[in-house]
């Protein structure tokens, strides 16, 4: 009797112990809770902060494009009309040489070659570290497309010189324009870029002698059109040479005997002509002549 109702006293103090952990775990829980809901609740603070700043700073990259794009309308009309001038300009210009109170003369070479004589000149270029304009026919390009990109590659300027060496005059202005289209063709395909060019050299001085000023103007009305500059010479070997045997000594004599200056001098890719290369560069030098590229040339500060 008494065991029984020991066992009856202890029940209440059992459950009294349940409710109290049941209700320390729930206040636990509500704590957590609690402390949970304040750290999201500063988070979502930070993020609306944050967000805030990116519509402000969204507003203000707007404002900026705004300006952009009126300072590109502005730069376009300016440049629209810098482009007129730079056509007018290039549309009556002939270069025949540079400035003459210059020690500089430009080394330029026409035409295109076999891949062995290409290498060769492109050797004696670079043992005399001598950059040059290059003058290819668009078809020799395409023949010979790793010789041209080792040509650029090594710093050396191309010139426009036509696809085929077409006679200008001969031909329409539709199929100038094609001659004129198809070397940067050819010269894109082989370099794999597009190449961009300022130098424009008529084959055979077609439509620049003294006899077709009537068909000079129209053809550099569509040189001008493209961007580029005519380019003739005043110091050459064709025709100067004509009556002799152009030996590599004969030719290096004529172009250090004539050149000066400023002078732009004229090669083509030929055996003799690049067998007196060296002897021309080395001479040059010796005169006090720095022989080097069109650009070179046109840019050199006479102050300098």
């Amino acid at each position: 009797m008494q065991k029984q109702y020991y066992n009856r006293s202890r029940q209440p103090k059992k459950k009294s112990s349940l409710r109290i952990f049941i209700f320390l775990f729930l206040l636990a829980a509500v704590a957590a809770l609690a402390v949970f809901s304040l750290s999201q609740y500063m988070a979502v603070q930070t993020l609306q902060a944050k967000l805030n700043s990116l519509e402000e700073r969204l507003g203000q990259v707007e404002e900026e494009n705004k300006m952009l794009w009126q300072l590109h309308d502005d730069l376009y009309e300016e440049n629209k009309r810098l482009r007129e001038e730079n056509k007018m300009l290039r549309s009556s210009t002939v270069i025949e040489h540079g400035n003459r109170e210059i020690n500089k003369v430009a080394i330029t070479i026409d035409d295109g070659t076999s891949a062995d004589l290409m290498h060769k000149t492109l050797d004696h270029l670079k043992n005399h570290n001598v950059k040059a304009t290059l003058f290819p026919m668009g078809s020799w390009v395409e023949r010979e497309p790793e010789a041209w990109q080792r040509a650029v590659k090594e710093g050396h300027e191309l010139g426009n010189h036509t696809y085929s060496h077409a006679f200008l005059t001969t031909i329409s202005e539709e199929k100038v324009k094609e001659e004129l289209i198809r070397w940067e063709e050819s010269v894109e395909e082989a370099l794999g870029f597009a190449y961009k060019t300022l130098f424009f050299r008529p084959p055979g001085m077609d439509g620049f002698t003294s006899t077709q000023s009537n068909q000079k103007q129209r053809l550099m009305e569509i040189i001008g059109e493209k961007g580029m500059f005519t380019i003739l010479w005043d110091v050459e070997l064709v025709y100067a040479l004509r009556n002799e045997v152009s030996t590599p000594e004969r030719i290096t004599q004529h172009v250090l005997d004539n050149a000066r200056g400023g002078s732009i001098i004229l090669l083509h890719f030929t055996e003799n002509d690049i067998a007196a290369l060296p002897s021309i560069l080395t001479g040059l030098r010796a005169r006090g002549l720095e022989p080097c590229s069109l650009s070179e040339l046109l840019l050199a500060d006479p102050e300098a």
